[in-house]
């Protein structure tokens, strides 16, 4: 076969499959398909219904905390349509940032807690503060929801696509509080591919608990995004049979909203139905308005721990003992009048109390008959003893049978001596506290105690508080006449003391941006922490000036925090007198970069001339605040403080 035959015919072999292939799938002309018209109608989703009602407020009112210290992920305006409707009820609004008072102090005058989005976990000390918040009646609102984990930090580093793709669940943040509380959050999502507000995450839930003051008067709530949630108690808001959780395969009945056993926390799955404009659709405006009602008309036991918030009106100081006033009250009477304004609330020296008005009786145990009523009501008995008609056995005194006493019931019988007893009486919506010493003198420490909210180491019942100096000595009444100290002890007058503010004084100077006596030193260390080491510092103050004594100490975690104060003891001295730490306000300042806890206090009425304030910090063994390495040990921090000159 010639040559040019072959390379024809292996030319037609490579041509051939692909000209086949081409005359196959290319036969005749290509008419394109009729495709029908689209009818918008059939694949158009309506947009949402909005059906605003108009609000009727409940009759309300108290303060009402909204945490905002937890690295909260929330917009501008979330929270602006519930704020408005608490404020229509006559709530007040108090924001918690963290940084100038602690979660515990904003609720020692608040009926109700809101905590929305966090995505900072909250302390045990936190959370410690809001169970006693709850089990004292105060009610707490808490929102979550998937679409919002923890924020991706703003760097200049390029950005890691996982982060944005798969970002940081904030579950564990408000489950750090809820759990407690008895709720427990899923780091899931609800969905209906069968009936939803035109996506499948958007939920209709249905009311389940029809006595509850929350669901009533609803129909359909709906929830756009929301988490699963289980309670110990009653659900609010669940979905049908058709409604699923991207975590809990196969269960059914899944409740987006929850009541705790107690009935006084309210946890959500959703945050975005309660903002707006998504709180108008369907009947969630109706549901926003009674979780307002529901917050507002909460109802809390005050005690007198919660001083001055315990009272709601003008607040009358009246002694119960003698005929002459003793001129102690006066100046106690001022530092009352700080503190009670801090509460928008008055008080006034009256030698008797007004019907209409809070009062605070303060006296001894043996002139009580102004106060008679609330005593027999708090089942207290006082009983003392008239030397001059007894006539007892050295037997008896030493077993202490004829000693004056105090007998209370569901705490017992205590001497008088040592002792002093407070007892809160609530009648027709007036509040009256008795404050009881064996002398004038403890009398008086029973008002600073009051004054300070500072009852460590008491015990107390329903109604009732006693508290010990630890001490039984001999005093006065509060009109007897003092008896000047014997000529043969003289000694050098002791230099008039600066006055320490109460804790909630510090807090109010803490917020109004009162200077630290370190900022006001000339001096300035590099390293203030070195075991065995004295640092010195110059402070000058004005006649008048106030400011603050601090102590703080940060970590590298919230963890290291905690074990670090496990192991810090701390003393306060003025002038060579020890100042209590129940006197000094505490601080956390929960930050991811650095956690601190600081205790402070406002120290003010400076009288001229000069005064040393030395804080007393021992490490008691070695500490790890997750940067360095600090060696046990006592440090000392010396306050040379000048006033006037």
């Amino acid at each position: 076969m010639r040559t040019r035959t072959k390379v024809t015919i292996a030319v037609l072999l490579l041509v051939f499959p692909v000209a086949w292939r081409w005359v196959w799938f290319n036969r005749g002309k290509y008419t394109p398909p009729t495709i029908s018209q689209i009818d918008g109608e059939q694949i158009e989703v309506s947009p949402p219904e909005y059906s605003p009602i108009t609000d009727e407020a409940a009759q309300g009112g108290g303060r009402v905390v909204f945490d905002l210290a937890h690295y909260n992920n929330l917009e501008v305006d979330d929270l602006t349509p519930l704020r408005d409707r608490l404020i229509a009820r006559g709530a007040t609004i108090r924001t918690h940032d963290g940084l100038t008072t602690s979660l515990e102090s904003q609720l020692r005058g608040a009926i109700a807690l809101v905590v929305a989005a966090p995505t900072f976990s909250f302390t045990g000390a936190e959370s410690n503060a809001v169970l006693e918040f709850v089990e004292s009646g105060g009610r707490v609102l808490l929102m979550a929801d998937p679409t919002r984990p923890i924020p991706i930090e703003d760097e200049e580093e390029f950005l890691d696509l996982s982060d944005i793709f798969f970002p940081e669940s904030a579950i564990p943040a408000i489950n750090s509080l809820a759990s407690p509380l008895g709720v427990v959050y899923f780091d899931d999502y609800v969905y209906n591919l069968v009936d939803n507000e035109g996506n499948y995450r958007n939920v209709r839930l249905s009311p389940v608990d029809g006595d509850s003051p929350l669901v009533e008067d609803l129909e359909t709530v709906v929830f756009f995004a929301a988490h699963s949630l289980r309670s110990e108690g009653p659900s609010l808001l669940v979905g049908d049979q058709n409604t699923s959780s991207s975590l809990r395969t196969g269960e059914g009945d899944l409740a987006a909203a929850v009541l705790s056993a107690d009935g006084r926390v309210l946890a959500l799955g959703d945050l975005t139905s309660l903002t707006a404009p998504y709180h108008a659709v369907a009947d969630n405006d109706r549901f926003l308005s009674n979780i307002a009602d529901w917050l507002a008309t909460a109802e809390r036991e005050w005690n007198l721990t919660d001083f001055p918030y315990l009272f709601q009106r003008q607040v009358d100081l009246v002694q119960t003992s003698g005929e002459f006033l003793d001129p102690r009250l006066i100046s106690r009477s001022g530092q009352l009048s700080d503190v009670l304004a801090l509460a928008d609330l008055t008080l006034e020296l009256r030698d008797s109390a007004d019907p209409d008005h809070d009062a605070i009786y303060v006296g001894t145990f043996d002139d009580v008959e102004l106060v008679q009523e609330y005593l027999d009501d708090a089942g207290v008995v006082i009983t003392l003893v008239d030397e001059e008609e007894t006539t007892t056995t050295a037997a008896e005194e030493e077993e202490g049978e004829v000693r004056d006493n105090v007998q209370v019931e569901e705490l017992g019988t205590v001497p008088t001596e040592g002792t002093t007893l407070f007892v809160v009486h609530r009648s027709a919506g007036r509040v009256a506290v008795v404050a009881l010493g064996e002398d004038g003198d403890a009398a008086m420490d029973a008002l600073d105690r009051l004054w300070a909210a500072d009852f460590i180491g008491c015990v107390d019942s329903e109604h009732v508080t006693l508290c010990s100096t630890g001490e039984a000595e001999d005093g006065l009444g509060l009109d007897e006449e003092r008896e000047p100290p014997e000529e043969e002890e003289e000694e050098e007058p002791t230099p008039g003391q600066p006055r320490i503010g109460s804790p909630l004084e510090s807090e109010a100077a803490l917020a109004e941006g009162v200077p630290w006596l370190l900022e006001l030193a000339e001096e300035e260390y590099e390293d203030g922490s070195q075991a065995g080491e004295t640092y010195e510092y110059t402070v000058a103050l004005d006649p008048g000036q106030d400011a603050l004594w601090v102590y703080g100490w940060c970590t590298a975690t919230p963890e290291q925090l905690e074990q670090n104060w496990e192991h810090i003891n701390l003393v306060f001295t003025m002038n060579d007198v020890e100042v209590p730490l129940s006197s000094f306000a505490r601080l956390d300042i929960d930050t991811e970069v650095e956690p601190c806890r600081l205790y402070y206090a406002v120290v003010t009425d400076w009288p001229a001339g000069e005064h040393v304030l030395v804080t007393e910090v021992t490490f008691e063994t070695e500490l790890d605040d997750g940067e360095e390495i600090f060696p046990a040990g006592t440090h000392y921090y010396r306050y040379n403080v000048t006033v006037g000159g």
